[in-house]
């Protein structure tokens, strides 16, 4: 996944053989990250809620804080 300059978001999913391609279309990515295809690898990148249909937030459950989240949380104490 990467951001491109006019900050939209973009995803692939290559092999091996398609990394020229990959790092080309990635050149001008303001920020990116290699996410593993696997399930047992993958780690959510962050927690969100969102609203019922008449626009209230109802978050009545705890969910489990990703590292994203952790890191958030470092840098604001």
């Amino acid at each position: 996944m990467w951001q491109d300059d006019e900050g939209l978001i973009h995803s692939a999913t290559v092999d091996e053989d398609a990394f020229p391609e990959l790092a080309a279309r990635m050149s001008g990515a303001r920020a990116a990250t290699l996410l593993s295809v696997y399930a047992g690898e993958r780690v959510p990148l962050c927690t969100a809620v969102m609203t019922d249909d008449d626009g209230v937030l109802r978050a009545r459950w705890r969910t489990e804080p990703t590292p994203g989240d952790r890191d958030w949380a470092r840098r604001q104490a």
